[in-house]
């Protein structure tokens, strides 16, 4: 336990969007982060610097404040997360792409207004820690280190970038091709820069920490998703509803939903005529009448789009599994780890799995190819001992993985913290001299985000 001589730390958490509500993958992630640091005794004080571009950005400031106790929330600066649906803002990126050789995932949060707020931050205190909770927030390292040299500067993933890049590239032919070979590279470069250039990195999967090695030499700290949760009681759900919760625009969730759809859905039909399929999430594309547009593969009998729901919990306890038909991504599917937080049992396809320390068969089914995949559906819909036995087995990979007392022991490790005192030991690796963002690599700016 930390003594009370011991120091206490003062940290800056960067953001580059925004964590309440905490509706996506990115969102929970941060949350969780910001509770567990929050939790710890060595920590005395988190301001959150955060962007958004939400009309309604301060009351989720306020809403964020309130769960989680003793977090000092920044008003959040304005910023185009979906930067192609605020197209003036498309010029400035492409021009530092051209010029500068800034890739995309970094010139995508540059601006002078957010520049001029962080400096600000910078400025009003001294901070022993800034935790950057992006690769797209290092677009700002310089600044933190000219403005807080002594900081300790952590890095925080939710997915290899330059991966995700390279997953993109591969789709693409002819010139979008040469154009995203040519950004996959910038985006490796400046990625690999940034792993050397700090202190600590932090990694949401032990197969994440093992990429930013391969790729930069360094050892990340794997610090686990905390996923709070209450047992259910033993209440099967005796009809074949199932469902789906993700964001409905991310490329991965979108291609697995394609093919669950096509070539998944007509055989559970077959075998259960009455099944139906719940697909909840934001992100759709709307008409100009203000109507989400929603993909003619998604159009078949027995499934409806909700679209966003607020409250899901009516929505998975009344659901006999949840599909995660997931083609592609990076780091962690965390709507795995909300579905046994829930309660719900899990059918997912080996992207899905990815990441996660998964047993197949026992916390979740994991299957490629479409007949097996239905087959594993129609098992847990038509069976309640079958939904209580992976039902307890997700509870239980969560005790074993996912505690708050996993991810505080991580954090200490992360930041050099003698779990006994409290007090820093190493918190700061010899500094690496490096600039950023990293030149060369081809220019031009082409529409990831739509896919991404």
């Amino acid at each position: 336990m930390m003594t009370g001589a011991a120091p206490r730390l003062q940290i800056l958490f960067v953001a580059t969007g925004s964590a309440w509500p905490p509706v996506g993958g990115g969102q929970i992630r941060m949350l969780s982060q910001l509770r567990v640091l929050a939790s710890m005794p060595e920590v005395a004080r988190i301001r959150l610097f955060s962007l958004s571009e939400d009309s309604d950005r301060l009351q989720h400031r306020d809403a964020l404040a309130r769960s989680v106790p003793g977090l000092d929330v920044a008003d959040p600066v304005f910023h185009p997360i979906h930067l192609f649906t605020h197209p003036r803002y498309v010029p400035r990126v492409a021009w530092l792409r051209a010029v500068r050789g800034v890739p995309y995932v970094a010139g995508k949060w540059d601006s002078a207004p957010v520049r001029a707020a962080l400096e600000r931050e910078l400025a009003a205190r001294r901070f022993d820690v800034v935790w950057l909770g992006s690769l797209g927030a290092a677009r700002y390292l310089p600044l933190v280190r000219q403005s807080q040299p002594d900081a300790c500067v952590v890095l925080d993933e939710h997915n290899v970038e330059s991966n995700i890049w390279a997953q993109f590239a591969a789709r693409q032919r002819g010139l979008r091709r040469l154009v995203a070979d040519a950004e996959t590279s910038a985006a490796r470069r400046f990625e690999r820069d940034t792993l050397r250039a700090v202190e600590a990195v932090a990694a949401i999967s032990l197969d994440d920490a093992r990429e930013y090695r391969d790729l930069a030499g360094v050892e990340a700290r794997y610090v686990p998703q905390v996923v709070p949760f209450e047992r259910r009681p033993d209440a099967s759900v005796p009809f074949p509803r199932l469902c789906y919760v993700g964001t409905l625009s991310w490329h991965p969730n979108v291609r697995g939903l394609d093919w669950f759809c096509r070539e998944v859905w007509p055989h559970v039909r077959d075998r259960l005529p009455s099944a139906t399929l719940d697909i909840a999430g934001s992100g759709l594309a709307a008409d100009p009448r203000g109507v989400a547009v929603v993909p003619e593969s998604w159009r078949r009998p027995g499934i409806q789009i909700r679209g966003f729901v607020e409250d899901l919990v009516p929505l998975y306890h009344g659901s006999a599994a949840l599909v995660a038909p997931i083609l592609g991504g990076g780091g962690i599917r965390i709507k795995l780890l909300e579905a046994f937080r829930h309660g719900v049992p899990v059918v997912t396809t080996p992207d899905g799995a990815s990441g996660l320390p998964i047993e197949r068969g026992r916390e979740a089914f994991v299957e490629s190819e479409p007949g097996a995949f239905a087959a594993r559906v129609v098992e847990v819909a038509t069976s309640g001992a079958r939904q209580r036995s992976l039902r307890e087995a997700g509870y239980a990979f969560l005790e074993r993985h996912h505690s708050l007392g996993a991810a505080q022991a991580a954090v200490r490790e992360l930041l050099g913290l003698d779990p006994r005192s409290g007090e820093r030991s190493g918190l700061r690796a010899e500094m690496r001299s490096i600039e950023l963002p990293v030149r060369g690599g081809g220019a031009g700016v082409i529409a990831y985000e739509r896919e991404a």
